[in-house]
């Protein structure tokens, strides 16, 4: 198989799989990288130490948070420098966070591996404050405005949509999403908000049919990546999504992992106390649902 090695700015090698297979990580660290609200493009950054793969990176501010008119919103973007060099346009894809926030390395490594592939990717802030929220109690309320009207996360999924394709590096005509627990939730309002997405990818997604305000048709392929022992998803939520999607005649596919808890593309996942909590890394289904997401998006961003 032919591997990319990339070396990023806080110096540490990862090693990305060019078109299949899974990035390889070490423990991800939590990384508070709160940024002052004038930060719009003040850390572009080129991270490169190998020919092979140049992977830019910037975090900058956009939109606000529906929480608060004076909390903006942030973002961190990856993508493969040397295709944009060359004067192209790429496939942009938004990577939805965990309900912590945007600001640890599991996700900016997802950005990376989806930069990989050769794509813009973009991971947008659900949370607004430029914080993560690992504080139950700090977390709850930004939770609790997602949770008790859904039109607030397509309001901030349809912001994020905006941003990504106004990137200068981005194939407007080509967006999707990938998203993790609260992303993959996130990512699959994306596709109920009717905007020309491609494709959107959930991982470990909280399975639902939501009352929304509007409800247009859904232009985007869906692929949920579903852990069956999943206690945050249970058996009547997914039978109400299975239904909607049906109902919509959405182009959809559930890949269900038998014996998998939440949470299993999480390499720190692996304690006794995570599993009685619904929680359990699964590395074998992690490089599973990897191969498969490389697949779909290669599949959605063919030329038609």
């Amino acid at each position: 198989m032919l591997l990319r090695t990339c070396r990023f700015s806080h110096q540490r090698a990862s090693t990305f799989p060019v078109q299949k297979g899974v990035a390889t990580r070490g423990f991800p660290k939590h990384l508070n990288a709160g940024m002052s609200k004038d930060a719009t493009l003040k850390r572009a950054r080129v991270i490169s130490t190998a020919a092979e793969c140049t992977i830019s990176t910037k975090t900058f501010t956009y939109g606000k948070s529906p929480s608060n008119s004076e909390e903006q919103l942030h973002a961190y973007a990856a993508w493969p420098a040397d295709a944009v060099n060359e004067g192209k346009r790429l496939p942009g894809v938004l990577v939805g966070h965990t309900a912590i926030g945007w600001q640890e390395e599991f996700i900016y490594e997802r950005c990376k591996a989806v930069a990989s592939l050769g794509y813009y990717a973009l991971a947008f802030d659900m949370f607004g404050g430029g914080e993560l929220l690992l504080d139950p109690v700090k977390r709850k309320p930004k939770m609790d405005l997602i949770n008790n009207d859904r039109n607030n996360l397509v309001h901030l999924v349809t912001q994020a949509y905006k941003e990504i394709t106004s990137q200068p590096e981005v194939d407007a005509d080509k967006i999707g999403g990938v998203g993790y627990c609260l992303g993959g939730k996130a990512m699959l309002d994306l596709a109920r908000s009717g905007l020309p997405v491609r494709g959107v990818v959930s991982f470990h997604g909280i399975l639902d049919s939501p009352q929304l305000d509007q409800h247009p048709p859904v232009k985007a392929k869906v692929l949920v990546l579903h852990g069956h022992q999943d206690p945050f998803s249970p058996k009547e939520n997914i039978d109400a999504f299975v239904e909607e999607m049906e109902r919509k005649e959405v182009d959809w596919q559930m890949h269900s992992y038998g014996g998998t808890l939440h949470g299993f593309t999480r390499p720190d996942k692996t304690t006794e106390k995570d599993r009685q909590a619904g929680f359990q890394t699964s590395p074998l289904n992690e490089k599973r649902s990897w191969a498969s997401t490389v697949a779909f998006l290669s599949e959605v961003f063919a030329d038609e």
